[in-house]
C-alpha cells in the first residue's frame, strides 16, 4: 500500500487551498467555527469502530477535510456548507482509515460472513437476531461477538469498493422519489430501494426503530441515544450495526450508510 503523505504536508496543502479564497484571519476563524462539525463526524464514525483506532489521527484527517471544504465550497452551486463539508470531512477520515490499514488479515471475509448471517437470520426469523442466535450462526462464542461486529464495521468503512465521500443515509432512502426526476429507470430504482427499506424497518422492534429515528432523523450520537433509551452505548451500536448488515445486502450497498 502506498504510504500516505505526512499529516503536516497535507495540512499545509489544505491551508494553501483555503488561503486562495480567504484571508488568513478569516480562514482561521472559519476553521475554529466549524471544528464541532469535525468532532461530530469523528464521533459518528468511531462509534462503530474498535478502540484500537486512534481518534486523534481521524480528527486531524477531519480537519484537513474541513479546510479543503472551505477552500472548495461554491455557494452558488452547492446547497449548504455543512452538507458539503461533512462529505469532505468524512472522505478524509475514511482515506485515513484506509491508509493506516487497521483492518486485520481476513477481516473483510469475516465481515461478509457476518452480514450474510444477520441477513439470513433476519429473513428466517422476521426480526433481527439476538446474540445467542447470531453467535451460533457464526460459530463463535457470545463473548466474542462484539469484537466480530466491530471488526465487520471497520472492514466495511475502509472497503476500497465504497466511495469515501458517499454519506447516503437511511433518511435519504426512505424519502419518496422526487417527482422532478425525469429518468424513469432511476425513479423505479429509488422506489424499489424505498420499498425494500420500509420492509426491513417493519421487522424491527420498537427499541430498534427508535435507534433508527434518533440516529438518522434527529442526528443524535450513539451515546446520546443510549442515555435516552437507558441502555449502553455498545448496545446501541450493536443494534445499528445489525440493521445496516441487513440493508447493505438488501439494498446492494457496498459502503457504509452512516
Amino acid at each position: 500500500m502506498t504510504a500516505a503523505r505526512p499529516r503536516s504536508d497535507r495540512l499545509k496543502a489544505a491551508y494553501r487551498s483555503a488561503e486562495a479564497v480567504r484571508g488568513e484571519s478569516e480562514r482561521e476563524t472559519e476553521i475554529l467555527r466549524h471544528l464541532p462539525l469535525v468532532h461530530s463526524v469523528v464521533e459518528r464514525v468511531c462509534s462503530h469502530l474498535p478502540s484500537s483506532v486512534d481518534r486523534d489521527d481521524l480528527f486531524h484527517a477531519g480537519v484537513i477535510g474541513l479546510i479543503d471544504a472551505l477552500g472548495r465550497f461554491d455557494a452558488s452551486r452547492d446547497n449548504a456548507f455543512s452538507t458539503y463539508a461533512v462529505l469532505r470531512i468524512r472522505g478524509q477520515i475514511i482515506d485515513e482509515l484506509r491508509a493506516r490499514d487497521w483492518v486485520p488479515r481476513g477481516a473483510r471475509e469475516r465481515a461478509r460472513d457476518y452480514q450474510r448471517a444477520v441477513n439470513d437470520l433476519n429473513a428466517t426469523l422476521g426480526r433481527l437476531p439476538d446474540d445467542r442466535e447470531l453467535s451460533a450462526r457464526l460459530g463463535i462464542a457470545e463473548a466474542d461477538l462484539a469484537t466480530r461486529e466491530q471488526e465487520a464495521q471497520l472492514a466495511v468503512q475502509v472497503s476500497l469498493d465504497a466511495p469515501a465521500g458517499d454519506d447516503g443515509s437511511i433518511a435519504d432512502h426512505v424519502a419518496a422519489p422526487s417527482h422532478g426526476d425525469l429518468n424513469p429507470s432511476r425513479h423505479l430504482e429509488q422506489e424499489d430501494r424505498r420499498e425494500v427499506l420500509l420492509k426491513v424497518l417493519s421487522t424491527l422492534s420498537e427499541q430498534e426503530r427508535r435507534v433508527v429515528k434518533l440516529y438518522y432523523f434527529e442526528n443524535l450520537l450513539m451515546k446520546e441515544i443510549a442515555a435516552l433509551l437507558g441502555v449502553t452505548e455498545s448496545r446501541v451500536c450493536q443494534i445499528h450495526g445489525r440493521i445496516l448488515a441487513v440493508l447493505r445486502l438488501r439494498l446492494g450497498v457496498d459502503g457504509a450508510i452512516l
